[in-house]
């Protein structure tokens, strides 16, 4: 069974496709102490990567602003310039993250996901953050940083997600919906469900049923 624990057995040799390092051939040619630290996974190993980070609920939003608004408390903006070079390193380095922290990357254009150390991340951040909408985080999910391809980073922290909370309130729209908005009960003049919209929203203090 692949955990995190075991997830560097599940690598692969470096793709003879394009990567974030570019053309098989220049990503042959890194030295081997930054190959150590890199990690190409397996279909498998990828699947499981992809699944951990959509099941977790931290990107739901449009890709221009992709975190869910009620799982991080803190979101900064990062616009990736021509000339930022020196700029994203010092964004990048000021993040809480050790240098030899393995994080994982969904969305590289090699179709693999990615077990990394986060040193890695700020030394090859140019091919990281070129082209290819990604995510990059770690297990803990306490963070998240994610690429848009439009040129924006965005860095996620301070997490407040409740899982609980989220889980509760995706039954109680379910019931909602199942009560209210089915074609045997279409009349929003009924008393019983405007109150019970009302009520769901001040419980879940939202706008919307989602």
């Amino acid at each position: 069974m692949i955990t995190f624990d075991n997830i560097k057995s599940y690598s692969t040799d470096f793709p003879d496709s394009l990567s974030f390092l570019w053309s098989p051939e220049e990503a042959n040619a890194i030295p081997q102490e930054h190959k150590d630290q890199i990690f190409f996974l397996n279909k498998e190993a990828s699947e499981f990567i992809r699944n951990y980070i959509f099941s977790s609920k931290m990107i739901t939003g449009p890709l221009w602003k992709p975190f869910n608004e009620r799982y991080f408390k803190t979101v900064e903006d990062f616009e990736v310039t021509e000339d930022c070079g020196k700029e994203i390193k010092k964004w990048l380095y000021s993040k809480p993250i050790p240098f030899n922290r393995l994080v994982y990357i969904e969305g590289d254009r090699s179709e693999q996901s990615i077990a990394l150390t986060w040193k890695m991340v700020i030394k090859y951040w140019e091919g990281l953050f070129f082209a290819d909408d990604l995510i990059v985080f770690d297990e803990t999910l306490n963070w998240g940083l994610f690429y848009f391809h439009e040129d924006f980073l965005y860095f996620g922290s301070d997490k407040i997600y409740d899982k609980e909370f989220e889980y509760e309130k995706t039954i109680a729209v379910t019931e909602l919906k199942k009560r209210f908005f089915n074609r045997d009960n279409l009349d929003f003049n009924n008393d019983d469900k405007k109150k019970s919209i009302r009520d769901f929203k001040e419980k879940y203090d939202t706008n919307k049923l989602d």
